[in-house]
């Protein structure tokens, strides 16, 4: 596979919505806006900074709920803290969004599709408005507050597993992408609300992957990821998810299962085929 600089892994599909939101936690309290760059206001939490528009200041507070229920779910997965403090910017246009991707990634050409909306790196989570999804987005419904929860909590793996990785924007992670992902998919409970295509129904149509790198591609390389990494952890036991998020190849990361990748990947689609609510969701 081609080689590209563009953290590839950091732009999360949201499938089409199913359920209506569900209720909202009250707010906690956090500092009062101050100035940041200009036009742009922030608020300030012990784990991370929000950067936002006047378009947004009626909706920072949603989304430092969901920010926050979605830090302590990833902290708590993983037994401790983000390493260090980051920023969160929520972009008020694609126009906006696009342009900072094209600074930050170094690529001056780069035109973004309509699902693209967010991405997670080790020092920075940037969002597109959910209030401009409905004209500005594509496969993402901005009422649904459940899913709107499970996006940011997939970034939120994103930037802490780019913390604990050398590679922290996952330039040159390609060939381990279904790990980084899968990663996301299992740690903010993607996998486990259904939200995402089943491993099961990619193994049925002939879709499965016949080499771990080729997981990472195709209409369910979301669900395969994912319940590859679920299958990864049960056979290594213990906290082998959080030993791995240093890892940069392939042998690093079938090294705590003992097995060869063509070995790693019958074992998988065995499991799946026989238990695939297991491995896919939990139930």
């Amino acid at each position: 596979m081609q080689r590209r600089r563009t953290p590839w892994l950091a732009w999360t599909l949201l499938l089409a919505c199913a359920r209506g939101p569900t209720p909202q936690e009250p707010a906690s309290a956090t500092p009062p806006a101050e100035p940041a760059r200009d036009g742009w206001s922030a608020r300030a939490t012990p784990a991370f900074s929000i950067e936002y528009t006047a378009a947004d200041a009626g909706r920072v507070d949603a989304l430092l709920r969901d920010l926050e229920a979605g830090r302590e779910r990833v902290e708590g997965r993983f037994a401790a803290p983000f390493p260090r403090v980051f920023v969160v910017r929520v972009f008020p246009s694609r126009a906006a969004l696009t342009e900072h991707w094209r600074r930050a990634w170094k690529l001056p050409a780069l035109e973004t599709e309509c699902w693209m909306v967010a991405s997670g790196t080790a020092d920075e989570l940037s969002v597109l408005s959910p209030g401009v999804w409905a004209t500005e987005a594509c496969e993402h419904d901005p009422d649904d507050a459940e899913r709107t929860r499970l996006l940011l909590a997939h970034e939120l793996v994103h930037v802490y597993h780019g913390q604990h990785n050398a590679r922290g924007d996952f330039d040159g992670l390609d060939a381990i992408g279904w790990f980084c992902e899968g990663l996301a998919v299992v740690v903010s409970g993607q996998l486990d609300h259904g939200h995402l295509a089943e491993a099961s129904e990619a193994l049925a149509v002939g879709a499965g992957p016949a080499q771990l790198e080729e997981a990472w591609s195709g209409k369910y390389r979301y669900g395969v990821s994912g319940s590859l990494v679920r299958h990864l952890e049960a056979l290594a036991g213990g906290d082998v998810l959080r030993s791995l998020l240093a890892a940069q190849t392939e042998e690093e990361l079938l090294a705590p299962t003992g097995l060869t990748e063509a070995a790693f990947l019958e074992s998988w689609r065995a499991a799946v085929e026989r238990e695939p609510g297991v491995i896919n969701r939990n139930e």
